[in-house]
C-alpha cells in the first residue's frame, strides 16, 4: 500500500511539474492567444512580438516587447519590460509578498473629448458600467481585508503617457517611479515613494515619505516642479480668458501628522514662481516677467515666540504650520514674501506698469472656525518700486510713482470688523497727470509725500501727520477755461457698448421684501465713521505756476508757498478748531502770509481769517477787471491786510489798502503815442484825489456781505473800491520841485494832468537788445543815487516796444494779436531785468519800483525804451 502511495505522490508531482513546464513554455502563446479572442476588444490585437511568459515555479510573470495596436500603424500600449514575483507561500501567514516589480518602457496614449475616454484604445464610456463599479468598490471598502500588502521594492522607468485633451497634446514622461517599503493592511499603512518625471518637458520629481497605524502618523512630501507651460493649462479654464502663456515653478516641503483629534501640516519650505507670465480676459491685459512666493527662513527665537497654541508640534525650522480639527482650522506663517517683477495691467485704455512689487508678510495668523467668522492677524511690509499708470490711447501720464513704501502693517479682522494700524507710508518723486504728446508740464509733481502713524477702524480713521516735500502744481487753464494739464480718459467702445446695455437694461420692478428693506436701513444707521489728521505740514517751498489762456492778455501768476500748516483736523470733534498757518512770495517780490481758524464740522461753520498781502503787481489783473470797469490798471502796487470772519455764508471784516502808484487807462489801449486821455484823466483824477504826497493811496474798507451772492468776488470789491474812491474827499497835493541829477532827472508839465511832475528821461534800447549796454548801467547807477536821497517816492516803470524789436517793416502790422504778444513779451523781459539790476545789484528796495503794462509805439522814429513814472 505505502509503494502505492509513493507512486502516486512521484506521479502527481511529475504531472504538476510537467503541468509547470508547459505553462512556463507554452504561456506566450495561450495568453497571446486568450487577450486576442477574448480579452481585447476588437480591433485591438497584441503582437506577435509580444512575449508574456509565467514561471509557476516561482510565481514570476515576464512582459517583454509587449504592444496592442489599433492597426498595423496605430499603437495603443507598449510595455518593453516587466518582470514580477510573488512570494505564495506567504499567504499561509496572511501575507501577499511581491518580492519582486519592475516595468519598463511603458506607453499608454489617452484620448478625451467630449463624447469619450479613450485610455490605450478601450472606450471607456458607458455610465452604467461606472456606476455598478462604483457601487463594488463601496463593498469592498466596507468589507474586511485579511491579508497584508508587502512590496520591498516596485520602480517604473521610462514611462510615457500621452493625453490627447480635444486638440492639445500633453505629454507625461516617467524617467523613475520607485515605490520602496511597501507595507499595506487595515490597520497599517507604510510607503516610500520616489518620483522623476516630466510634464510637457517640465521636469516633476516627488518624494514621500509615509508611515500610518490604525489612521494615525506622519507623512512627509517634497514636491519641485520647474517651469511648467501654463498656455497648456488655457483649455482646463473658463472661455472668457482668451490667452494664457508662461512658465511656473514649484517647490515644497511638508509634514502631515494625522492625530486622532487633529490634522497638523507643517510647511518647512514653500516656493512659487512664475516667468513671463501673459494673460487676457475680454479688455483686461496682465503681463507678468517674474513673481516668487516664498516662505523666509527665521530664526530660533523667532520660531518659540510664534509655536501654534493648537499643537504641540515643536520645530524650529516650521514656517507655515497648519492645524485641523472639527471645531477649528487655523493657519500660522511666520514670514512670507511675495516679489512681483514688471507687472502690466491694461484695461479701458489704462495701462498700469509696476517695475518691481514686493510684500513681506509676519506672524499671520488665520483662525477658521465652524459656524463663526474669520479672524486674521498679520503684519505686512508693502515696497512699489516705479509705478506708472499711462493712457494708451494717447500715451498721457495719468500717474508716475518713483517708489511707495508702505512700512509696518498691522491688520487684524474680527467678527468681520476690520482694524488696520500703518506705521507710515512713504511716497517719492511723483507726478501726475502729463499730456506727452502736447509737451504739457505736469498737473502736480512732489518729491516725497509721508503719511505717519494711520489707524483704520469702522468707526475712526486717524492720521498722525502728514508731510510733503518738493511740490509743484501747473494750472494752466485754456481759452474754454478747462485745465489743459489734467489729462482725461476716453473710454474703449467696448466698455462703453457694455455701458449703454446696461443703462437699457429692463428696470426690475419687483418689489423688495419688507426683510431686505430692513437690513438695509439698519446698515444705513451704524456709526458715523470719523476722521482725524493730527498735522498736515510743507517741509520746502512748494511752486504753484498759474496761467490763463481764457483772458487776454494771458495771465500768469506763480506762487512760492514757503511755509504751509494744516492741523487739529477731527470730524468727532465739531468744536475743536482747524488752524492754518501759510506764507510764500508770488512772482518774485511780492509776498503774502496767511492765518486761519475755522470750525468746518459744526453745525454753523465760523471761520476766522487774518491775511496780510505785500507788493502785489496790479497791471496783470487787469485781464479779469477792464470788462466789469471799462478799464486796464496802467501800473501800481498793492499792499492788503485782511482781518475778517464768516459765519454760515455771513461775511464780516476789514480790508486795509495800500496802492502804490496806482493808474488807470482805457481798456485795450496798447498804443503809446494814441493814449485816450478822455477815458483815462478823469479816473486817475478822481483817484489822484486820495493819493498823499508819495502817490499812495490808503484805504480801510468794510467787507461785509453774503458769500452765495453772485456778487461777491474780486471784480465786486475793486467796483466798491472805484467807487469810494472817486466820492471821497480831496487831499491836497505837496508839489515839490526835484533838482536834475545830471541827465536823468527833468521837471516839466504833464499834459492833462494836474500837478507838476517830475519825469525821468527814457531809458533807450537798441532794437531787440533786452540786456543793460554800459550806458545803461551808468543810467541806472545815477537813478538809484537819485532814489536812496527821494526815499519817499516811487518809480513806475513802463516799457515800450516798436515794430523794429521783431524786424517789421510795416509797423502797422504791429496791432496783429500775435506781434503784439510778441512785443509785450520783449519789453516784459527789458523791465523785468533791469528791475532786477536795481534791486539785486544797486540795493533799490522792490517796493518802489512799480511794474506798468507793456505798451506799443508804431509812430515815425519811435525808439524801444523804459518810461519812468512818478
Amino acid at each position: 500500500m505505502g509503494r502505492y502511495l509513493k507512486r502516486l505522490i512521484q506521479i502527481i508531482v511529475i504531472t504538476f511539474i510537467t503541468l509547470y513546464c508547459v505553462i512556463w513554455a507554452f504561456s506566450p502563446l495561450i495568453v497571446r492567444h486568450a487577450i486576442n479572442n477574448y480579452g481585447l476588444p476588437a480591433p485591438l490585437f497584441l503582437t506577435s512580438d509580444s512575449s508574456i511568459r509565467y514561471n509557476p515555479f516561482t510565481a514570476h510573470l515576464t512582459i517583454n516587447d509587449l504592444a496592442v495596436k489599433l492597426n498595423e500603424t496605430s499603437t495603443t500600449l507598449k510595455v518593453k519590460s516587466l518582470n514580477a514575483e510573488l512570494d505564495l507561500h506567504q499567504m499561509l501567514f496572511d501575507k501577499i509578498y511581491v518580492a519582486e516589480f519592475n516595468v519598463s518602457g511603458i506607453f499608454i496614449p489617452i484620448i478625451v473629448n467630449e463624447s469619450s475616454l479613450n485610455i490605450a484604445g478601450i472606450e471607456l464610456r458607458d455610465d452604467k458600467k461606472v456606476e455598478v463599479e462604483a457601487v463594488s468598490e463601496e463593498n469592498v471598502t466596507q468589507s474586511s481585508f485579511p491579508y497584508q500588502v508587502v512590496i520591498p521594492e516596485l520602480t517604473l522607468t521610462d514611462a510615457t503617457v500621452e493625453v490627447m485633451h480635444f486638440s492639445q497634446k500633453h505629454t507625461i514622461e516617467l524617467a523613475t517611479f520607485s515605490l520602496q517599503n511597501i507595507l499595506l493592511s487595515q490597520n497599517e499603512q507604510v510607503i516610500k515613494l520616489n518620483l522623476i518625471s516630466q510634464l510637457n518637458g517640465a521636469p516633476i520629481e516627488v518624494a514621500l515619505d509615509g508611515s500610518l497605524l490604525k489612521k494615525q502618523g506622519e507623512i512627509s512630501v517634497e514636491l519641485n516642479a520647474k517651469n511648467i507651460d501654463l498656455s497648456n493649462a488655457k483649455e482646463f479654464l473658463p472661455p472668457s480668458i482668451i490667452s494664457l502663456d508662461g512658465k511656473v515653478s514649484y517647490t515644497s516641503k511638508l509634514k502631515l501628522v494625522i492625530k486622532e483629534t487633529e490634522t497638523v501640516i507643517d510647511i518647512n519650505e514653500l516656493m512659487l514662481e512664475v516667468n513671463d507670465l501673459v494673460g487676457s480676459q475680454d479688455n483686461l491685459a496682465v503681463s507678468v516677467k517674474h513673481q516668487k512666493i516664498q516662505l523666509q527662513p527665521f530664526s530660533k527665537r523667532e520660531a518659540s515666540s510664534t509655536t501654534s497654541q493648537t499643537s504641540d508640534v515643536s520645530n524650529h525650522d516650521v514656517k507655515m504650520n497648519v492645524v485641523i480639527n472639527n471645531n477649528l482650522t487655523s493657519v500660522d506663517i511666520s514670514n512670507l514674501m511675495l516679489n512681483i517683477d514688471q507687472l502690466h495691467v491694461e484695461q479701458n485704455n489704462t495701462a498700469l506698469d509696476i517695475k518691481r512689487h514686493q510684500m513681506q508678510a509676519n506672524n499671520i495668523n488665520i483662525l477658521l472656525p465652524v459656524n463663526a467668522p474669520v479672524s486674521v492677524d498679520a503684519k505686512l511690509n508693502v515696497n512699489l518700486d516705479s509705478v506708472s499708470a499711462i493712457s494708451t490711447e494717447n500715451k498721457a501720464i495719468l500717474a508716475e510713482i518713483a517708489n511707495v513704501l508702505v512700512n509696518n502693517v498691522d491688520l487684524k479682522l474680527q467678527q468681520n470688523i476690520a482694524k488696520v494700524n500703518v506705521e507710515n507710508v512713504l511716497v517719492s518723486h511723483s507726478q501726475f497727470s502729463k499730456n506727452v504728446e502736447l509737451n504739457m508740464p505736469a498737473l502736480a509733481a512732489f518729491k516725497a509725500f509721508s503719511v505717519n502713524n494711520i489707524a483704520y477702524s469702522p468707526e475712526l480713521i486717524a492720521i498722525d501727520n502728514v508731510t510733503l516735500s518738493g511740490f509743484v502744481a501747473n494750472a494752466l487753464l485754456n481759452k474754454d477755461k478747462q485745465l489743459s494739464t489734467l489729462v482725461t480718459l476716453t473710454p474703449n467702445k467696448g466698455s462703453q457698448s457694455k455701458d449703454l446695455e446696461t443703462a437699457i437694461k429692463p428696470i426690475d420692478n419687483t418689489p423688495a421684501t419688507t426683510e431686505v428693506l430692513v437690513a438695509k436701513e439698519g446698515e444705513g444707521e451704524g456709526v458715523k465713521q470719523i476722521f482725524r489728521l493730527g498735522k498736515f505740514t510743507l517741509i520746502d517751498d512748494a511752486q504753484v505756476d498759474f496761467k490763463d489762456s481764457s483772458v487776454t492778455p494771458h495771465y500768469e501768476r506763480n506762487v512760492n508757498i514757503t511755509h504751509l500748516v494744516l492741523s487739529n483736523i477731527d470730524t468727532g470733534k465739531p468744536g475743536q478748531e482747524v488752524t492754518l498757518e501759510m506764507q510764500g512770495k508770488t512772482d518774485k517780490y511780492a509776498s503774502l502770509d496767511i492765518k486761519g481758524r475755522g470750525l468746518p464740522f459744526a453745525e454753523q461753520q465760523k471761520f476766522s481769517l487774518n491775511a496780510e498781502v505785500k507788493e502785489l503787481s496790479l497791471p496783470g489783473i487787469s485781464s479779469y477787471i477792464k470788462k466789469a470797469l471799462k478799464y486796464e490798471i496802467e501800473s501800481g502796487q498793492l499792499d492788503l491786510t485782511i482781518d475778517a470772519g464768516l459765519t454760515g455764508n455771513k461775511i464780516n471784516g476789514d480790508v486795509d489798502l495800500l496802492l502804490r502808484g496806482v493808474e488807470f487807462t482805457a481798456a485795450d489801449d496798447n498804443e503809446r503815442g494814441l493814449i485816450k486821455d478822455q477815458f483815462s484823466v478823469p479816473f486817475n483824477v478822481a483817484l489822484g484825489m486820495l493819493k498823499d504826497s508819495d502817490g499812495n493811496v490808503e484805504l480801510s474798507l468794510p467787507l461785509k456781505g453774503d458769500t452765495s451772492s453772485p456778487s461777491f468776488g474780486l471784480s465786486g470789491l475793486l467796483t466798491l473800491l472805484v467807487k469810494q474812491a472817486t466820492m471821497s474827499a480831496a487831499k491836497d497835493y505837496l508839489i515839490t520841485t526835484f533838482v536834475p541829477y545830471a541827465s536823468v532827472m527833468k521837471v516839466a508839465m504833464a499834459a492833462g494832468e494836474f500837478a507838476l511832475k517830475l519825469r525821468i528821461n527814457d531809458l533807450v534800447y537798441p532794437a531787440t537788445a533786452i540786456e543793460l549796454n554800459p550806458e545803461q548801467l551808468e543810467f541806472s547807477r545815477q537813478m538809484s543815487v537819485m532814489l536812496a536821497d527821494r526815499g519817499n517816492i516811487n518809480v513806475k516803470l513802463c516799457p515800450v516796444a516798436t515794430a523794429s524789436d521783431i524786424e517789421l517793416e510795416d509797423a502797422s502790422q504791429a496791432h496783429q494779436p500775435d506781434n503784439i504778444a510778441r512785443l509785450r513779451l520783449i519789453s516784459q523781459q527789458r523791465v523785468e531785468l533791469f528791475k532786477a539790476h536795481l534791486v539785486e545789484q544797486l540795493k533799490v528796495p522792490s517796493a518802489r519800483l512799480l511794474f506798468c503794462t507793456p505798451q506799443i509805439d508804431t509812430s515815425k522814429g519811435a525808439k524801444p525804451r523804459i518810461k519812468f513814472v512818478i
